[in-house]
């Protein structure tokens, strides 16, 4: 069920092409239409049915040309930086009725990692630091937030990306069915000078119980030199009474990604022995076990790690009604935007809040005499 919360004077103005006149730069929850958009900091730039964004470039970056209805890019002149077109909110509301705007992305983003026959040859560091920094200026549908920057939405996978944790928690039974505990092993994602994805075991729980075999303990070493890391997660296809197990996907390029991810969807029962190749790495995940991403947030100064998909509203402490009602008054979200810390403005209602869902380096602050109930 949609929620309303109406900003008028806001959108109205956004429509008009006076956004630019707003002060400071934020994200902002606003509704047009009955759909809540989450719209960034460059949205101020937008006129009418475009935002526009200038990335610099780098001294060796290839050469890259895209014209879409929806997604652009192409150099600048003097080729200094590259500009950037999306859809502003607003056109992006209109065009829902009839575009499937996730498709539209995924099409320019194949286009953005190109070949050398393509419209693109971006270096695969250039190509993921564009990527990002137009992922964080889209001013799109707030439940969509996290597709543009992890692919995670109706397909069921994620893009793994520092720093966030891959946890594993693994469940053994005796041969009479009888619980003999769990195991949970934990990975860290981090990045190497190339944006290359890196996976660093951080810690194992329980480790006695492992069984031969089982790919939780050597997940490191296996995907060293897969620079793409796609985790599609557990009960991706459910057919009958048969549930698909996670599957962790390395490869080195793109390409090679999407020509998986294409396999998987097609055929539930898949095996890592179909897709394994010599640039696909795979890692199957069957048993009694999940496979979680984690993203890393700050509450109140302090960094922990939620799963991927949890909302601003289920992450705050457990208060009385008053004590509730004082906090969503004086709650306030920051969110990452080019490397520094940016507020996101939104009504403090409950409606409201539970639109948001939060993504990497976001960082909550209450007053701390109002978390005693957590």
């Amino acid at each position: 069920m949609k929620r309303r919360f109406v900003a008028l004077t806001f959108v109205l103005g956004l429509i008009a092409g006076c956004a630019s006149h707003r002060s400071g730069a934020v994200y902002r929850l606003s509704e047009i239409n009955s759909q809540y958009f989450l719209l960034s900091p460059d949205a101020a730039d937008s006129h009418a049915d475009r935002q526009t964004l200038h990335i610099p470039r780098a001294s060796e970056s290839g050469n890259c040309s895209i014209k879409g209805a929806w997604f652009s890019i192409y150099p600048a002149a003097g080729h200094e930086s590259w500009i950037v077109e999306s859809p502003s909110a607003a056109a992006w509301e209109r065009g829902t009725a009839t575009v499937d705007m996730k498709e539209e992305w995924q099409k320019f983003e194949a286009e953005l990692y190109g070949s050398p026959q393509g419209p693109c040859s971006l270096s695969l560091k250039e190509y993921l630091s564009v990527k990002q920094r137009i992922a964080e200026s889209l001013s799109s549908l707030a439940e969509d937030s996290l597709f543009y920057r992890y692919a995670y939405g109706a397909g069921g996978f994620v893009d793994l990306a520092p720093p966030m944790h891959l946890r594993i928690e693994r469940v053994f039974l005796g041969a009479a069915g009888d619980y003999r505990g769990t195991m949970v092993t934990t990975y860290g994602v981090t990045a190497n000078a190339q944006n290359e994805a890196k996976l660093n075991l951080l810690g194992i729980d329980n480790k006695a119980l492992a069984n031969p075999g089982i790919p939780d303990l050597s997940l490191a070493e296996r995907f060293q030199t897969a620079p793409r890391l796609r985790l599609f997660l557990q009960d991706l296809v459910v057919s009958g009474n048969d549930k698909t197990p996670a599957i962790l996907i390395g490869t080195s390029s793109d390409g090679d990604l999407h020509a998986v991810t294409e396999k998987i969807a097609s055929n539930p029962k898949i095996t890592c022995a179909d897709l394994e190749r010599p640039q696909v790495t795979c890692a199957f995940f069957e048993g009694s076990v999940t496979v979680s991403p984690m993203i890393q947030v700050a509450f109140n100064g302090v960094r922990t790690y939620v799963p991927i998909g949890s909302k601003l509203l289920f992450v705050l402490p457990h208060v009385n009604a008053l004590q509730r009602n004082e906090l969503l008054k004086k709650l306030r979200l920051q969110r990452l935007f080019q490397g520094k810390l940016t507020s996101v403005e939104f009504a403090h209602t409950e409606d409201v809040i539970s639109q948001l869902l939060l993504v990497g380096g976001d960082t909550l602050s209450w007053p701390r005499n109002l978390a005693a109930g957590k």
